[in-house]
C-alpha cells in the first residue's frame, strides 16, 4: 500500500501549525496580573484578630464579622462605622469569608487542656477540668479540686476552641 506524498506533507504541516499555535496560546497569561484568592488564602481580613466575631448563619462557606471596638478603624477596613453606645471607638463591618474562624485576640487561660469541656455551638464557650499543680498565672477564678496533693483546676470561660491537648496521643 502506497501513501501519497503531497497528503502526508499536507497532514504533517497542518500538525506542526496546531503544535506551534497551542506552545502561543500555553505561553501568553489569559488574564494579566488575575490573582485567584481561595477562601482559605487567609488575605484580605482587615483584622489580625478578634474577639467579638460573628458568623453569618446564612452563608456558605462561612462569612465572620469582627465587632471589636478599637480607637480606629485598621486601614484594610472598607465599612468603618461608630461604635453604638457612648463608649466612643469604631466598629469595622466588612465581612469575611473564610473556611477557618478568624483567630482570638486574648489569650487562653490555659496553656494546654487535656479534659475540655465546652458548649456545642460553632464557636464554643469552653472551660478545662484539667487538675493540675497550680493554676496558670492568666487564670482569674482557680479552686482547689483535691487535697492529697493539692490539685487545681482553673474555672474561667473561654470563647473560642479549648486549643492542644496536654498529653500527646500515642
Amino acid at each position: 500500500m502506497e501513501i501519497s506524498g503531497m497528503g502526508t506533507t499536507a497532514v504533517l504541516a497542518l500538525l506542526v501549525a496546531g503544535l506551534a499555535a497551542a506552545a502561543a496560546a500555553a505561553a501568553r497569561p489569559s488574564h494579566a496580573g488575575a490573582i485567584i484568592r481561595l477562601p482559605t488564602s487567609g488575605g484580605g481580613r482587615p483584622w489580625e484578630c478578634c474577639d467579638f466575631v460573628v458568623r453569618d448563619p446564612d452563608f456558605r462557606p462561612p462569612r465572620w464579622q469582627c465587632n471589636d471596638v478599637a480607637a480606629e478603624c485598621p486601614a484594610a477596613c472598607s465599612r468603618c462605622e461608630e461604635a453604638p453606645g457612648d463608649g466612643g471607638g469604631y466598629v469595622c463591618r466588612d465581612w469575611v469569608v473564610s473556611l477557618l474562624e478568624p483567630p482570638v485576640c486574648t489569650p487562653r487561660p490555659w496553656d494546654c487542656c487535656d479534659a475540655a469541656v465546652c458548649t456545642r455551638a460553632y464557636i464554643p464557650d469552653c472551660r478545662c477540668a484539667d487538675e493540675v499543680e497550680a493554676c496558670p498565672s492568666n487564670c482569674s477564678e482557680c479552686e482547689l479540686a483535691g487535697a492529697d496533693p493539692p490539685r487545681y483546676r482553673c474555672l474561667d470561660l473561654f470563647h473560642g476552641y479549648p486549643g492542644p491537648k496536654c498529653t500527646p496521643l500515642i
